[in-house]
């Protein structure tokens, strides 16, 4: 009975320390996959002042922001990318840049937009995602993802198209 009790705390014991260990390796490669994306955020960044698409202020802002919060930890970080992918896709739509697409928003929703210039509302959504799905497409082909998985994708897309052509955007 006393070796029982012996060897059960034995392997209690390599359960924790095997528990621990498998948690410090989690959190040291969660700690390298952020830092590498601070990376490319950091470097997307200066290429974009390199090239003129922002201001050096602009540059700095952002670079202050990677510095203080931990953008590469965050969930949302994909949908922020579509949201803008999707935004580019709208102003092509629309015939705008993408500065003129931001100073006609304020007080206005993409769908709003799209009435004025004669255009429907479903023909825009689907503008926005359609460059999403001909990257889904290409990964589909290129058995990086399942048919599936896509699908799934492609449906969430569909709704956050319609959240956003159909969200008014505040006024400055």
């Amino acid at each position: 009975m006393r070796t029982t009790r012996i060897a059960l705390g034995a392997v209690a014991a390599s359960a924790v320390l095997t528990i621990g260990a498998g948690a410090a390796v989690a959190s040291a490669a969660a700690a390298e996959r952020s830092a590498r994306c601070e990376a490319r955020l950091l470097a997307r960044i200066d290429a974009a002042e390199k090239s003129g698409r922002i201001s050096q202020e602009r540059a700095n802002r952002l670079r202050g922001r990677v510095d203080a919060g931990d953008h590469c930890a965050h969930r949302h970080l994909p949908a922020r990318i579509a949201v803008h992918g999707m935004l580019r896709a709208a102003a092509g739509f629309l015939g705008l840049d993408r500065a003129e697409l931001r100073a006609q928003l304020p007080g206005n929703s993409l769908a709003g937009l799209a009435e004025t210039e004669g255009k429907s509302a479903a023909a825009l959504e689907a503008a926005m995602i359609a460059p999403a799905k001909v990257r889904l497409a290409k990964a589909v082909a290129n058995g990086r993802i399942t048919q599936a998985r896509a699908d799934h994708a492609v449906e969430r897309l569909e709704a956050l198209a319609h959240r956003l052509a159909t969200k008014v955007f505040p006024s400055t």
